[in-house]
């Protein structure tokens, strides 16, 4: 097996690991919000436990719609279809993805302003997959250019 397989495959399986922490975040989000609500209450006098929450579970949608694209994505470069317009628009999807955690973070942030990290991290992020989507499109526009040719 070469090492671009052994890569593939442990991107896949970290894929699928992502789903079981999505998941277990799902479950366990009351009682972590609990917790960090307890451990900061003497920084800040108001609980966040509601805020952080519906900030949460608002950023599941996106974490799922990411790890759908990714396990696809993962699975066409599987197929030796890396330059595919397919693959172009989940990586815009996945970008979207990224600015709407962002959007969704800005409500806790307004409470906790250390969470603007995450707010300028995930926009980062969709800012740097926008590029790499531009990348891949010039790459399938080559592609089908050349294939056009022969």
């Amino acid at each position: 097996m070469e090492n671009k397989d052994k890569s593939l495959i442990c991107s896949r399986i970290l894929v699928k690991f992502c789903y079981a922490v999505v998941l277990a975040c799902c479950i366990f989000a009351p009682m972590l919000a609990n917790h960090y609500n307890e451990k900061t209450v003497h920084l800040h006098s108001e609980s966040v436990i509601a805020p952080l929450l519906i900030t949460l579970y608002c950023c599941v949608p996106f974490a799922v719609c990411v790890l759908v694209c990714l396990d696809i994505l993962l699975k066409n470069i599987g197929n030796g279809q890396p330059f595919i317009t397919k693959n172009v628009t989940l990586l815009r999807i996945i970008s979207y993805c990224c600015f709407g955690v962002a959007l969704a973070f800005i409500y806790f942030a307004v409470l906790r302003p250390f969470a603007f990290a995450i707010v300028f991290a995930a926009a980062f992020f969709g800012l740097i997959l926008r590029v790499v989507k531009n990348c891949f499109k010039k790459a399938v526009e080559i592609r089908e250019e050349n294939d056009a040719t022969i």
